[in-house]
This record gives structure tokens, C-alpha cells and sequence, in this order.
């Protein structure tokens, strides 16, 4: 089996630069709470501990101290907590950041980040219908082709 050492020649997307042992080099992620680490709990435990770079969480809620037990909760491992006030003030932090993959379950939020970022949508009963097999989607997310 080949593993790669943690921090081991680490290629950042966004700079094409590689760098060996630096942390602030390294990919960050972002990750909502509600809809996306409350769905999948085990699946973002584990990443959050494998993830190389720092942890961003970004969260679309008030209650700083309810945020900080849900993640001591679930076990989630971050380096910062952002709670922001819009969908577009998500894609502000992502932005200025630098995040290269950024998780979430609503199209909403996603629209507003920008094409240098990895987005994925957790899926949910919010945004897929299980009977039907197919995606929810508005007029202001989706269009089909």
C-alpha cells in the first residue's frame, strides 16, 4: 500500500504552487452544518480528521454555542467557525479564504460561489425526492436541459 505522509507534496489548485509541510498551503475545506455534517455525520468525522488543510466550518445561523456543541457533538475536528448572516456572505468567506472544496445542501448557496471553488451538494430530503429519484430544484438554481 503507498500512503502519502500527511502534509507531503500537496498541490493547491488554486495557485499551482505544491509545497511540502506548509499548513497555510494546504487545501482548505468548508463545510455547512445543517442539511450537510447533521446528515452524514460519520462521513464528515472522518474527513474532517483526514483533511490535510484547515477545517472551515460555515454556517447560516446565530447561536455560536449551539454550533460549537453540535460539532463537539458529531465529533467534527475545525480549525474556524463562521456564522454568517446571507448565502452570499457564505461565498464572501469561501472567497476570501481561499476554500477549495466547500460543502452544502442548498443550490442557493451554491450559486453564489465562485468557479475556482469545488462545490458539493449533500444530498437530503430538502433537496431530493427519494420516491420520486429525482432533484428539487427552482427557477433560480436549476434549469433543465
Amino acid at each position: 500500500m503507498n500512503k502519502r505522509k500527511p502534509n507531503e507534496d500537496i498541490v493547491d489548485s488554486h495557485s499551482g504552487d505544491s509545497h511540502s509541510g506548509e499548513t497555510s498551503h494546504l487545501p482548505k475545506l468548508g463545510i455547512d452544518i445543517d442539511g450537510c455534517i447533521d446528515e452524514a455525520t460519520l462521513f464528515f468525522q472522518t474527513l474532517t480528521h483526514i483533511w490535510p488543510g484547515k477545517v472551515f466550518v460555515i454556517s447560516y445561523r446565530s447561536d455560536r454555542v449551539k454550533a460549537e456543541s453540535d460539532l463537539a457533538k458529531y465529533r467534527i475536528r475545525y480549525d474556524e467557525l463562521v456564522l454568517v448572516t446571507s448565502f452570499s456572505a457564505k461565498a464572501e468567506v469561501i472567497r476570501k479564504e481561499g476554500i477549495l472544496v466547500f460543502f452544502d445542501d442548498q443550490p442557493e448557496v451554491l450559486k453564489h460561489i465562485c468557479s475556482k471553488t469545488n462545490v458539493m451538494l449533500v444530498r437530503n430530503e430538502g433537496n431530493f425526492d427519494f420516491a420520486d429519484k429525482r432533484w428539487m430544484f427552482s427557477g433560480e438554481t436549476g434549469k433543465l436541459v
